[in-house]
């Protein structure tokens, strides 16, 4: 068994981790990465006003004497009917808008990197993707594709855009203005040649897609993505992009980030379309959104480690017990990265079994919990570190995920408290050899 271990070991620090810190440190990766760190004050801000435009209460369900709380309820939703135009505005201004948000930041995170005028690239990148995604007719702007179903457009057209300003700037294909023009001249100057080319490649392919398949780019990419949304939003999907993250995590390198990278365009997308089922009262269409990442499946952080924590901080061990007592606060605001370098859980041969199966665990129980509607599912946002109980009220307005949460918690310690017994037997031998030894240097230093 041991040299099992060490082989998977050995595979982990040279195989898997160089690959892996490569694909994490890779430019577009990081670009996508960062613009859609940006884009979440946004889905917070569109997620607040979704909650008061809908106050959790069904009116058709009120029994004849409600109490003082129901009443409450009940004078918010009237209010809110009655006001649901103004309450949605900052709605509309955000979540309804991501597209426009993400190609600002994807391509001013690309150009950073390239060292490029920064604000001509996000100009003419924003400039490329409203050709694409909402061609305007009798100046009205169509704005179908500029919510989340436009990330993946924005994606491309973010990375696209500054790849030939890039290859541009490499070429010198720009006006330059005599010295002594002030920069801002020069630079208005110089984006002059790189936004003639954007528009003739980006509306030209724009044309074509409509021609040929009677559709805009956006459209034409959801509906080439379809299956592969589909595959994500599926047990197999949660179980397996959530085990690639704690793998990466197990290995030393950030999964949340990595993983995030790609995976956060469709769970930013699936809660997006939940909203907008729910402003038009209909039924919501997906189970696996960045609500049940943050507050089901990382309880605590990456590899549900929250019950953890508390099972460390009851430990006899001085190690595991100092780490415990540190990690229960931040993890009660989905902190754990004390706790993982702390006890460690990082490259830990005892801890890999419980630490990068438990979440996938609670990812695939939670989804199919969702999926058969037994709780809500999630249509909102609330910052990632919320407490988990709180984060997922605020996701579903639904008194049951927050039941379900507690569950996931003891579960998650279960599964846990085999692993954490033999790793805390360990650590006490050592502890108790360390004692040993310097008791043995404190009397001979004596004697």
């Amino acid at each position: 068994m041991s040299k099992l271990q060490d082989k998977f070991m050995d595979f982990l620090e040279n195989k898997f981790m160089p690959v892996m810190g490569e694909i994490s440190n890779q430019r577009h990766v990081n670009a996508v990465k960062n613009g859609m760190i940006g884009i979440i004050p946004f889905t917070i801000l569109g997620s607040i006003m979704l909650i008061v435009r809908f106050p959790p209460i069904d009116p058709n369900t009120v029994g004849a004497d409600p109490n003082f709380i129901v009443q409450l309820l009940l004078s918010w939703k009237g209010w809110a009917d009655a006001h649901g135009s103004m309450i949605m505005m900052p709605f509309n201004m955000t979540m309804a808008l991501l597209g426009i948000f993400a190609v600002i930041g994807i391509a001013d995170n690309l150009a950073k990197h390239y060292k490029l005028n920064q604000l001509s690239a996000i100009m003419l990148s924003l400039m490329s993707y409203l050709v694409v995604t909402a061609p305007a007719t009798d100046r009205a702007l169509p704005m179908a594709y500029l919510d989340a179903k436009g990330l993946f457009t924005a994606i491309i057209v973010g990375i696209v855009s500054v790849e030939i300003l890039k290859f541009m700037d490499d070429k010198n294909l720009e006006i330059k203005m005599p010295d002594g023009v002030p920069p801002a001249v020069a630079n208005s100057f110089a984006s002059l040649i790189p936004a003639f080319a954007l528009m003739i490649i980006f509306y030209g392919l724009s044309l074509l897609v409509q021609n040929f398949a009677g559709m805009l780019i956006p459209e034409a990419i959801m509906a080439m993505m379809r299956p592969l949304v589909g595959a994500v939003d599926s047990v197999y999907g949660v179980f397996f992009t959530v085990l690639l993250c704690q793998l990466l995590w197990f290995a030393g390198i950030h999964g949340a980030t990595t993983v995030g990278a790609v995976l956060t365009p469709f769970l930013i997308q699936n809660f997006n379309v939940n909203a907008q089922l729910r402003m038009a009262g209909e039924a919501m269409q997906y189970s696996y959104t960045s609500p049940m990442w943050s507050f089901m499946i990382c309880l605590g952080g990456s590899g549900a480690t929250l019950a953890l924590a508390f099972l460390m901080a009851n430990s006899k061990s001085k190690q595991l017990s100092s780490v415990g007592k540190i990690a229960i606060l931040p993890g009660l605001f989905n902190i754990n990265e004390p706790i993982i370098f702390g006890a460690p859980i990082v490259l830990n041969p005892i801890m890999f079994f419980p630490f990068v199966f438990i979440s996938p665990i609670l990812g695939v129980l939670s989804y199919i919990v969702t999926d058969l509607g037994l709780i809500t599912k999630g249509f909102a946002m609330g910052p990632w570190t919320t407490p988990a109980p709180i984060g997922a009220f605020i996701a579903t307005l639904d008194w049951r995920a927050v039941v379900w949460v507690f569950i996931l918690f003891i579960l998650s310690g279960i599964m846990y408290y085999p692993f954490f017994k033999v790793y805390e037997k360990q650590l006490l031998e050592e502890e108790r050899a360390n004692a040993e030894e310097a008791d043995n240097v404190e009397e001979a230093a004596t004697a």
